[in-house]
This record gives structure tokens, C-alpha cells and sequence, in this order.
């Protein structure tokens, strides 16, 4: 019977603690329908890293969900994937706890070349509509469209919002570089119509985080960050999805 005890009990201690590794990007290449998504590979990167310590199980909310079902509460359990501290208006990193960078990627401003936006800061979009995606935020527009010098209009995706633009129903919109092959796979007839100015809207340095009570789990995920930089592996992987040449 002991030995029955013991058992049990180096097995309970021993179990994987499951944690929701959340994304709120329902495109590619975090997109979890996708069979090669990066989400994916990052959560099972991490958890083999964790020698058997924890099991990061990828799951899709979007945005505002995760804000208000997640986030909202003050104790949340799980980690937030492909985020930047300016996208959760938490610059000074005093909500959440937040790793190193581990991914860095532009933020494309396109257009349609009948009507090319040669984008220089807020004021270029000025008297214009611009498609984002439900939920993001758009802080650095954010005086000006409560103002109604631009104009916002939502979408459900990224890709949406490309559909869009190639009707000419929208002036502008954002995607992320990182993505742009697949866009290219998704719009065949992309590089004849889109224009991407040369100054993007933004460099966008991604990070995880964690709620401010999981120092633990905070502790192991940015000494795993810090070897993922050195991983030959994950640093080829995301040289291949950024070899696509810009759209000229």
C-alpha cells in the first residue's frame, strides 16, 4: 500500500500544469487552423523546454474577449502569445508581467496604387478611412479619430480588410510583414494592386506575458525566451517566413 501511495503521489507531483497559451491573431502565420502555425510551434517548443513542468496548450480568443473574459480578472491563470506591451497600454510593464522580446516584425501601412498613401504619421491618413481589425488597438491614432480627422472602420481580420481595400471600400489599412506570403497565397493578384508606403506604422517588438501573480511560471518563460534566441531551429524557421520579397 505504501508503495501504491508513494506512486500516486510522485506522479501528481510530477504532472504537467496546463496553461492556456492565448493568441487573439486568428491569421496566419498564428492562425491555430493553420497546419504549420507558428503558434503551435511555440507552445510545444516551450513545452518540451520545460522538461515535463508544464503544458502550453494554444488557444484562440479574439481580442476583446480575451480582455474582457480573461484579462478582466485580476487573478488570471495562462500566457498571452505575440504581444507587445503598446498593444496592451501597458508601456510602463506595470499590469503584467512580460518576457524579453523574442520576434521582431513591422507594421505595414497599405493602400491601393490607384490611391497610394505615401504614409508619414497620423496626418497622412487625415480624411480617410482606414480598416482595423475588431478589438485592436490603434492608440497612436486614437486622438484623431475621436476627433474625425480619420476615420475607422472594423473588420473581422487582417484579410478582410485586404478584401476591402482591393474594392477601393477603404483607404488604408495595417498588416503585419510576417505575414505577407501568405496574403500573397490567400489574394493571388496582390502585388498588382497593393502599395505598402516605405515608412511602416510601426516596428513591433513581440513578447509574452503573464498575469503579475505567476512570478513562477514569468521566471521559466523568459529563461526559455532568452535560449529560443540561440535556437538555429526557430531562428530558420522565422528566416523563411520573411523571405518573401517586398511587393515593390
Amino acid at each position: 500500500m505504501y508503495f501504491v501511495l508513494f506512486y500516486l503521489w510522485s506522479q501528481f507531483v510530477h504532472a504537467s500544469q496546463t496553461i492556456p497559451f492565448y493568441t487573439y491573431y486568428d491569421e496566419p502565420p498564428f492562425a491555430l487552423e493553420q497546419a504549420d502555425n507558428l503558434t503551435q510551434k511555440l507552445a510545444d517548443w516551450l513545452s518540451k523546454k520545460s522538461k515535463g513542468q508544464y503544458q502550453f496548450v494554444p488557444t484562440y480568443l479574439p481580442r476583446r474577449r480575451l480582455d474582457l473574459t480573461v484579462l478582466s480578472q485580476a487573478d488570471w491563470q495562462g500566457v498571452v502569445v505575440w504581444a507587445s506591451p503598446q498593444f496592451f497600454l501597458d508601456q510602463e510593464r506595470s499590469k503584467y508581467l512580460w518576457t524579453d522580446t523574442y520576434m521582431h516584425d513591422i507594421n505595414l501601412v497599405v493602400s491601393h496604387r490607384n490611391k497610394p498613401i505615401n504614409f508619414n504619421g497620423p496626418a497622412s491618413l487625415y480624411g480617410l478611412t482606414v480598416g482595423s481589425v475588431l478589438g485592436r488597438q490603434l492608440d497612436d491614432f486614437q486622438r484623431d479619430i475621436a476627433a474625425g480627422r480619420i476615420r475607422r472602420e472594423d473588420a473581422g481580420s487582417a484579410l478582410s480588410n485586404l478584401k476591402k481595400l482591393q474594392l477601393q471600400r477603404i483607404d488604408a489599412a495595417f498588416i503585419p510583414a510576417i505575414a505577407l506570403p501568405y496574403y500573397r497565397q490567400q489574394l493571388p493578384q496582390l502585388d498588382q494592386w497593393l502599395y505598402i508606403a516605405k515608412q511602416p506604422r510601426s516596428e513591433v517588438y513581440r513578447h509574452l506575458f503573464v498575469a503579475r501573480s505567476q512570478v513562477r511560471l514569468h521566471r521559466f518563460l523568459n529563461q526559455a525566451i532568452v535560449q529560443l534566441a540561440h535556437d538555429k531551429q526557430w531562428q530558420d524557421l522565422l528566416a523563411h517566413r520573411n523571405s518573401a520579397p517586398p511587393i515593390p
